[in-house]
């Protein structure tokens, strides 16, 4: 291969390689549309049903808050998929599709103290933790039960509640 060939390789190795990389792009974009689509799905049908029956875990709510989000400076801190609030107790609901372990540790031990913290109305009320999703494995069931995080799942077209060992926070 002579010094000429060689460059010309290199070049042409060079342009493919920016296509790849452009069309990577375009397909995480594209998927993140899909998971974001997803995601939010989820949420929806969860809040649809809590809104409807203002009850979980055996309490009673006044209301239900969709999205609840702290900003500051116009920059989103912390948003908050589902709270129930009545007089005394907070529940605390996050959503995702398919929920992963790390979520769970994550809500009990980082979510809910910031929770406090940016909304000391709330400080003295009890909280009841709950996660909803479509898809969870045996992992998730064990840490939920581990913290006392109520799990909700679709059954159908109604939801499945397990307060199995549910803690109040």
């Amino acid at each position: 291969m002579t010094d000429q060939e060689l460059k010309d390789l290199v070049a042409s190795l060079a342009e493919e390689n920016k296509e790849s990389a452009r069309i990577l792009k375009e397909l995480s974009r594209r998927m993140g549309g899909v998971d974001d689509n997803i995601g939010s799905h989820a949420e929806q049908f969860f809040q649809n049903i809590l809104t409807e029956k203002l009850t979980f875990a055996g309490q009673r709510y006044d209301k239900m808050i969709p999205n609840l989000e702290c900003c500051k400076n116009g920059v989103s801190l912390i948003e908050f998929d589902i709270v129930l609030v009545n007089g005394k107790s907070v529940a605390i609901i996050e959503t995702k599709h398919r929920i992963h372990p790390k979520f769970v540790k994550e809500l009990a031990e980082e979510r809910l103290p910031k929770f406090r913290e940016l909304w000391p109305e709330y400080s003295k009320h009890k909280a009841y933790l709950g996660i909803a999703g479509f898809s969870f494995n045996q992992k998730v069931l064990e840490e939920a039960e581990k913290y006392g995080i109520c799990v909700l799942r679709q059954v159908g077209d109604s939801v499945e509640i397990k307060t199995n060992k549910l803690r109040v926070y």
